[in-house]
């Protein structure tokens, strides 16, 4: 906490305070949508292979660690340092919740992705590159945050930093359209014929160019703000919600296999009778899911519906793809898995 007596406010302060509060504002909203999107998964995905589980409750963990940080630095600026221009001007902990923590996870996601790429593509170059340009824009972000800790000023390190600032955010930029596009031509190639496969590629497709861009142009308004207006905190508030936008990024693809049945995006369980099986009260293999719904979506008493929502898992048992159910007897919710390897295999490629 600083211990400087408060001395007269400038006319600007708006500039160096107002995009802090709204940064730290952000946060806690992108944590608490990052939090609900992690319980859907740890529901709906059990059967996922350990080292996924990892990077969802790993990259969670971090996260809540950046959060917690943030806290400390929003309470020392406008709680007890309030109406010190010191407390405003200081990096405090962000140094390392902002640039290391944004690094590391944005670094993570990245390669994770680059892995994805590979799998689909078989090109080791594209993999290799893509990998190359994370470890670079994280490693820059984490030599960043060492110059925050060392220099200790908002003010200075904008006039002091700006290299390792532009390699990071800039590459963090280049390396997210590369992965939208690449993601995007792959998947468009493993089509199967099968209509709920084409509807699942789609939707990986449309989330992949919507989630790279979105991460890409964060990145680059961040990169823009830091260089174009050295006298104030501009730069602050995508900075601070740039890994929450990199996690949530990752969980939000890994739960679109998730469908609802009977909602209003009908055209995901068209063709779900065909080849799907549920599992209920133990293993049932080759069935329609059509007979199965006949006896597990009963009418209430109480006049309410039980809801059916539809998942695709990635097995932990020999690598593939097989099905599974949720069961939430309270609520009336049951989660299907679909079970057909041949189908199922390429559109999920990517998860």
């Amino acid at each position: 906490m600083s211990t400087n007596p408060p001395g007269p406010i400038p006319q600007n302060i708006g500039a160096s305070a107002g995009p802090l509060l709204l940064g730290y504002l952000f946060n806690w909203c992108l944590f608490g949508v990052l939090s609900v999107q992690v319980y859907l998964y740890y529901l709906a995905f059990p059967r996922d292979r350990l080292s996924i589980k990892c990077l969802v409750f790993g990259l969670y963990i971090v996260e809540t660690l950046q959060t917690i940080l943030i806290t400390h630095d929003v309470f020392d600026s406008f709680g007890s340092g309030y109406g010190m221009l010191s407390a405003l001007e200081s990096t405090q902990l962000e140094w390392l919740g902002v640039p290391i923590i944004s690094g590391i996870v944005s670094c993570t996601v990245q390669t994770f992705f680059a892995y994805r790429i590979f799998v689909l593509s078989k090109s080791k170059p594209l993999g290799l590159i893509i990998c190359v340009i994370a470890l670079t824009q994280g490693a820059s972000g984490i030599a960043q945050g060492v110059q925050a800790l060392q220099i200790n000023d908002f003010a200075k390190l904008q006039n002091e930093a700006f290299v390792s600032c532009t390699i990071w955010l800039g590459g963090a930029a280049l390396c997210d359209i590369i992965i939208a596009v690449s993601m995007s031509y792959y998947l468009s190639k493993s089509e199967t014929g099968f209509r709920s496969t084409h509807v699942l590629i789609s939707k990986l497709i449309r989330l992949t160019i919507e989630t790279g861009s979105m991460t890409a142009a964060v990145a680059t308004i961040d990169m823009a703000l830091f260089l174009a207006f050295r006298n104030n905190n501009y730069h602050a508030t995508p900075a601070l919600i740039l890994a929450k936008l990199y996690s949530n990024t990752l969980v939000v693809i890994l739960n679109s296999r998730l469908r609802i049945v009977d909602g209003r995006d009908t055209t995901q369980s068209i063709e779900l009778n065909s080849y799907s099986s549920v599992w209920k009260d133990g293993r049932t293999r080759g069935k329609p899911l059509g007979r199965q719904n006949d006896q597990s979506q009963p009418s209430r008493r109480d006049g309410t519906r039980q809801i059916e929502v539809t998942v695709d898992t990635l097995s932990s048992q020999h690598g593939d793809w097989s099905g599974g159910t949720y069961t939430n007897q309270p609520e009336g919710m049951k989660v299907v898995a679909l079970g057909d390897d041949t189908n199922e295999r390429k559109a999920n490629l990517m998860v």
